[in-house]
């Protein structure tokens, strides 16, 4: 009788002994499986933003602006000439060899997922890399579902040419992920960051073209003839948009 009763409980304690040991497995499981989804977003966005850092965000004109000279890839062509919307779901830049690049929020098929839609209720799933003739990218990895993606872009419009904000142009992105883990437990991400670029010559304001009649002679930028270099107003050959004193 004893024995029966030590082997029941040799039996109940090594049962409860592998119960342990097994939820500790599971929690070690879930915990390697969500560093590596973090490690995994942190590589993704890292290269976002080094990409921008390095490069310049593109509006789709020549510097020092004014001059059409966009090859961005669709959808992100449609950002020239009316600029960014104040909540965007695409960005295009130059990338550090000089490339026009176009990011966008996309549906399964890698097409876009149209303008003004964040999210995944709208059919997102992803963030596609567009550039040239090279085959479109997907930046996500498998296993990550982009919930959310906003860009948020400013200025609004390419600060280098007349009349538009001197703002250095910068970006902040605001993407949800969701992540598949090896557990088959699906785990929100969330992550935030702004971004400037690294090329920091944007022109100062000039008074022949900041839209302010700064002589009080009601006459501004191209209809002062100050701002001509032959002071004829109805000349728009000899309109000087970099001359910084309209009272001159």
């Amino acid at each position: 009788m004893e024995i029966i009763v030590a082997t029941v409980l040799f039996a109940v304690v090594v049962s409860s002994l592998l119960s342990v040991f097994n939820y500790v497995l599971r929690i070690n499981r879930r915990s390697e499986a969500l560093r590596q989804a973090s490690q995994g977003m942190r590589d993704f966005v890292e290269y976002l933003v080094k990409e921008i850092r390095n490069g310049q965000i593109d509006y789709g004109y020549a510097d020092p602006g004014g001059i059409t000279t966009s090859f961005l890839p669709a959808p992100c062509s449609g950002i020239v000439p009316l600029g960014y919307a104040a909540q965007d779901n695409k960005l295009g830049f130059l990338d550090t060899d000089n490339n026009e690049v176009c990011l966008y929020y996309a549906k399964a098929d890698k097409s876009y997922i149209g303008n003004a839609k964040f999210s995944s209720a709208q059919g997102g799933v992803g963030l596609v890399l567009a550039k040239g003739t090279l085959p479109l990218q997907v930046l996500n990895p498998p296993n990550f579902k982009v919930e959310q993606l906003m860009f948020l872009v400013r200025p609004l419009k390419d600060p280098y040419s007349p009349g538009n904000s001197k703002l250095q142009p910068f970006v902040s992105m605001v993407i949800n992920f969701k992540v598949l883990l090896p557990t088959g437990e699906q785990v929100p991400i969330y992550y935030q960051t702004s971004v400037s670029t690294s090329k920091y010559d944007v022109p100062n304001s000039t008074q022949c073209s900041d839209n302010i009649d700064n002589d009080s002679d009601s006459k501004i930028d191209a209809a002062d003839p100050q701002c001509h270099t032959d002071g004829n107003a109805s000349n728009p050959a000899t309109y000087d948009p970099t001359d910084s004193n309209e009272s001159s």
